[in-house]
């Protein structure tokens, strides 16, 4: 698995439900906060559980690289300048940045390149945390996190 099938399964969650899309394009059309707030909770329910639906049929080798891919792309974002757009405690700050990630490619990558378009305190923390819990599942065993990229607030010494 390499990101861009990894944007294509969280793409595939929106696509799961027309009208869960539908608001999202709204969203990131106009950026509207209003519009980005209601879909905090859409993001860490619904379009977790249709993430997790996909997750299910993954063999370990593709699983464990969807959450290296999800790590490196928390890690990514784990920067002061997004911090200062969207608040949070460590773990709070964490759950933002999964917010950021399971709105899909053209969000994140919207934030990623101006943080200011971020809305404050929207979080999604079982974003982050799906594979984690797919793979203790269906492996009988907890996933090695970590390995690669540090997902925990400040971890991004380059950010900071």
């Amino acid at each position: 698995m390499n990101a861009t099938r990894f944007w294509e399964i969280i793409e595939t969650a929106w696509t799961t439900d027309r009208d869960l899309y539908n608001l999202r394009e709204r969203a990131l059309t106009t950026n509207d906060p209003i519009l980005i707030r209601q879909l905090g909770m859409i993001v860490s329910n619904d379009i977790a559980s249709y993430i997790r639906q996909q997750l299910l049929y993954m063999d370990e080798r593709e699983l464990t690289r969807f959450n290296h891919v999800m790590e490196e792309k928390l890690f990514h974002i784990d920067r002061e300048e997004i911090h200062e757009r969207v608040n949070g405690s460590d773990e709070g700050f964490l759950h933002r940045r999964c917010f950021i990630v399971g709105m899909g490619e053209r969000y994140y990558n919207m934030i990623d390149e101006n943080p200011a378009a971020a809305t404050m305190n929207v979080p999604a923390g079982d974003i982050g945390f799906i594979g984690y819990s797919v793979y203790e599942e269906k492996f009988g065993e907890e996933f090695e996190r970590y390995c690669l990229h540090c997902i925990e607030s400040g971890s991004n010494s380059r950010g900071w």
